[in-house]
């Protein structure tokens, strides 16, 4: 019974699909103009489910209630490092976007907490860097990049920079974020991973707290 009603979300996805690419770009059309030059005989909440599909595909762009436009092609990979990973309070922005695979980056990076913040941010710097550890994701929809931006307060606080990123079985030309105008802590030691964790002139704090809390 789930792979029939798939099948059917599916078809109904490609009907759709179809019909929008001959939409002019960025000009606004309702969920009942498509829908009444689609198979009448198509359900309504079908239709919602088919339509769901490709606002997560990047193919449409809700713009109000009942209204959509048909997006211009657009995709870009994006490697995180820290409160965008899997598990970390901000990776809910990237619930729309594709996760591909744990990944890292090819050239060395210095990695470092911001002070009095919970999140780190990366330098090139090939001196005392290594390479960073993080996650790769497809992003199709131009709005999810525009919500990071908006967090990572690019371009002012943050900056996109092109990077390559390596999974286990491939290479990737991606974007990710990098501190604008950073310096290095003299108080912090480089980190490859983020894991909320701050490292203070080669000393573990949090694993001597933790240590003591469990005698």
């Amino acid at each position: 019974m789930i792979c029939i009603c798939y099948t059917i979300i599916m078809n109904i996805t490609t009907q759709i699909k179809n019909k929008i690419r001959t939409y002019p770009v960025n000009k606004p059309f309702t969920f009942i103009e498509v829908r009444g030059k689609i198979d009448s005989s198509i359900n309504a909440n079908s239709f919602r489910q088919a339509m769901h599909r490709l606002h997560k595909q990047g193919v449409i762009t809700i713009k109000d209630r009942g209204e959509f436009v048909k997006e211009e092609k657009f995709k870009i990979y994006l490697f995180v490092y820290g409160s965008l990973k899997k598990g970390f309070k901000n990776n809910y922005l990237l619930s729309g976007a594709n996760y591909i695979s744990k990944a890292s980056t090819i050239g060395k990076f210095a990695m470092f907490a911001e002070t009095g913040k919970d999140f780190p941010y990366i330098i090139k710097d090939e001196r005392i860097g290594k390479k960073i550890d993080g996650e790769l994701y497809e992003i199709t929809r131009k709005e999810i990049l525009q919500d990071i931006d908006t967090l990572e307060g690019a371009p002012t606080y943050f900056e996109q920079k092109n990077v390559m990123i390596k999974t286990r079985s491939k290479t990737f030309r991606a974007k990710t974020y990098v501190l604008t105008n950073a310096k290095v802590p003299l108080e912090q030691k480089p980190m490859q991973s983020w894991k909320s964790k701050v490292i203070k002139n080669n000393f573990d704090f949090d694993t001597y707290f933790n240590k003591i809390v469990a005698n």
